[in-house]
């Protein structure tokens, strides 16, 4: 069985929204990046709300750039490669490719997608993981 992962970069005294009122651009530091590179590698499809969605967004066009480091293409690599599921009520269409819409979590749907995956999952983003966490332990299996 898959495992469920929770990752979201946080400074240390929990905030995940930066001075602007965004996500932020997160891991700046090459091995702070490679870190989460390696420990998200194995994580076969990315559960996002809007928000998350929109910041990741960054990933599909990055190998496209100039002058990018390796650790950065290797993240987007692997991003790309994987499933992304946005839970959203206002998307219309999605903007990365191997995407798709659902209007409203479902936990039970989120378990069944575990047991049934190959590689583990991870719920990104503090709004759509405490939902996860308000509907029961069983949801998740490990935290990142």
């Amino acid at each position: 069985m898959a495992r469920l992962h929770y990752g979201m970069i946080t400074s240390l005294d929990g905030y995940a929204i930066a001075a602007d009122g965004d996500l932020g651009r997160g891991a700046e530091d090459e091995e702070v990046h490679a870190f989460i590179g390696d420990a998200f590698r194995d994580v076969g499809t990315f559960l996002y709300g809007r928000r998350m969605d929109e910041t990741m967004l960054f990933w599909e066009t990055v190998h496209e750039q100039p002058d990018v480091p390796q650790h950065i293409l290797d993240y987007g690599r692997d991003w790309r490669a994987a499933e992304k599921v946005v839970y959203s009520t206002t998307i219309e269409r999605v903007a990365s490719e191997r995407t798709r819409v659902v209007r409203s979590f479902d936990p039970e749907a989120v378990r069944r997608l575990k047991e049934a995956s190959p590689h583990d999952l991870s719920i990104d983003g503090p709004t759509l993981a405490a939902q996860a966490i308000r509907a029961g332990s069983s949801t998740s299996s490990t935290s990142s």
